[in-house]
């Protein structure tokens, strides 16, 4: 759950807010929303997530060591008091692992993501806590470092959704504000995004 997006962003970004808008036939319909916080020096510090209703149902707050190396983070789910936790770490072969944990600090599940020469996260692949095989994302950006395709991969290697992304508007910094969403080549969604900014 580690952050990309400031990755993606141009501009010292202080805040995000996304909308994501559902399509079908004629009708527009709010279906979700997060809000994500960065600091000063662009660090991700926390990540809520917002249903059709307007609740917050996930509260994720991530966790720096004293170099402001993201190590992991903890993260709420609705109604619940006691949190569950990431640990991030790099693997031997220098990739990004991020691991779910239980009360006993076991490994229940993993990403592992490859980048490209530009940083973007172009796959994840993910394991259970023995180590098996659990399917993968595969992302695809355009030379603005967007997402343009993506899909998901089980791990009997079949594909159920190819979602590819239209942009339409960009902000005066050059940060998409909205853009469409499409599903196996259909128009299924809208999302748009409230973008604040730090002053230099």
């Amino acid at each position: 759950k580690d952050s990309e997006v400031q990755k993606q962003l141009k501009a010292q970004v202080s805040s995000i807010q996304e909308e994501n808008f559902d399509i079908k036939d004629d009708s527009i319909t709010f279906k979700s929303a997060t809000i994500e916080n960065f600091d000063a020096k662009g660090n991700s510090i926390d990540l809520y997530w917002i249903d059709k209703n307007q609740d917050t149902i996930l509260k994720f707050y991530r966790k720096y060591d004293e170099n402001k190396r993201l190590i992991g983070a903890e993260y709420y789910e609705e109604d619940e008091t006691e949190p569950s936790r990431d640990s991030v770490y790099y693997n031997s072969e220098g990739l990004k692992v991020e691991a779910s944990l239980n009360a006993k600090n076991q490994i229940t599940w993993k990403s592992i993501t490859t980048t490209d020469d530009r940083g973007n996260p172009v796959f994840k692949r993910y394991e259970n806590g023995r180590g098996n095989y659990g399917g993968l994302d595969s992302l695809f950006f355009d030379d603005q470092n967007r997402v343009i395709k993506g899909f998901y991969e089980n791990a009997r290697g079949k594909r159920n959704q190819i979602k590819t992304y239209e942009y339409i508007k960009s902000d005066s910094k050059g940060n998409w504000i909205e853009r469409k969403m499409y599903v196996n080549g259909a128009l299924k969604q809208k999302q748009l995004r409230k973008i604040n900014y730090y002053e230099l």
